[in-house]
């Protein structure tokens, strides 16, 4: 499916997505940045991790505002990854890995999303179907240190249920990530996150359920900066 889907800006973004409702409000959600918002007040950003890139809705999201930023989109699930590749081909300064991250080094089934590959996931659940196809995970760690990165400045982490895994993985790592885009499927696993983050993070805004929610965390010196509450009062007296 094709899109014509008006940036923050009202710049039109083309982009190709799965032909589903729920990949294209998805797609529509990022691409607009109402998903992810754009924290001007952070400065610098140099190194970005997509990970779960999907069909590169957020890849392409994140190249658009940060052009001069390194983007690594991670995406195991081949149909998926396809998409991806047209979609990132005229941002050079995206690099797509086709692997999925975690806490360790394996092989393993990844289960079709029942009626869109978004929602995929090597755990079996009631939105994954019986169709698969075997994918690679990485340690998160081990891999961004095999890659030669350095300082993450930007995570996005939207990995169906395996959100704490990463994140883990990443720990030695977090004191130094300005911001963090993350979806959690579970309430276990939305307080492991808050444990894992409350030394260096604060929760900034977040669209926040029972079970699922996408949260945006801000390092904590940052949360701190004046434009943090310039930029919450620009939202909230819209």
């Amino acid at each position: 499916m094709q899109l014509e889907i008006p940036d923050a800006d009202g710049e039109i973004v083309n982009f190709e997505c799965e032909d589903t409702f729920v990949s294209s409000w998805v797609s529509k959600g990022i691409l607009s940045g109402s998903a992810y918002p754009d924290l001007g007040f952070v400065g610098s950003i140099s190194t970005i991790v997509d990970v779960g890139a999907n069909c590169g809705a957020a890849s392409v999201y994140f190249a658009r505002r940060h052009p001069h930023a390194q983007i690594h989109a991670i995406e195991p699930g081949s149909r998926q990854r396809a998409i991806l590749e047209r979609n990132v081909a005229e941002h050079p300064n995206v690099t797509i890995h086709p692997i999925g991250l975690h806490s360790a080094d394996q092989t393993t089934p990844l289960y079709f999303g029942d009626g869109d590959s978004g929602m995929s996931s090597v755990i079996p659940g009631p939105f994954t179907s019986s169709e698969q196809e075997v994918v690679t995970l990485r340690n998160a760690q081990r891999w961004a240190d095999d890659t030669g990165i350095g300082t993450i400045d930007l995570l996005k982490v939207d990995v169906e249920g395996c959100e704490v895994d990463v994140i883990e993985s990443f720990q030695s790592r977090l004191a130094d990530v300005k911001v963090l885009y993350v979806e959690y499927d579970s309430r276990a696993a939305r307080r492991r996150i808050a444990e894992l983050l409350e030394p260096t993070h604060e929760l900034f805004i977040g669209k926040i359920f029972l079970d699922q929610g996408e949260c945006t965390y801000l390092r904590a010196d940052l949360a701190d900066d004046p434009g943090a509450i310039d930029w919450l009062r620009s939202i909230f007296s819209k």
